[in-house]
């Protein structure tokens, strides 16, 4: 039987109690989505019980994966960042060069 986390009782006692669930938790059905019927599988594979060691072994590999990924958006937020200005930085020197050209022309014509 899964053990969910302790609680105070009501009236004050101070005592914890165990809770456990009272009737078996159902899968939703998944959307629509590739693979969602292995993903499916997973899930009913890990409705088994559960050890507390497990149980930490997958809150902290969950709290991983967050800070992962907001680095992950914090690392890509800074390289759409630099790629704006490296587009930027062209456009000017593309603009320069073109002057430049211009430039040159000008001055061969007089000659």
């Amino acid at each position: 039987m899964k053990r969910l986390p302790s609680r105070r009782r009501p009236g004050g006692s101070g005592r914890l109690t165990l809770r456990t669930p009272s009737r078996p938790r159902t899968l939703r059905s998944a959307p629509s989505v590739p693979g969602s019927g292995q993903l499916l599988g997973q899930l009913r594979d890990a409705e088994h019980e559960l050890t507390d060691g497990t149980i930490q072994r997958i809150i902290t590999e969950n709290t991983t994966l967050k800070q992962r990924v907001r680095q992950l958006t914090q690392d890509n937020r800074t390289l759409e960042e630099r790629l704006q200005a490296a587009r930027s930085n062209n456009r000017f020197a593309d603009r320069r060069i073109a002057q430049l050209e211009a430039q040159l022309a000008e001055q061969a014509l007089r000659r």
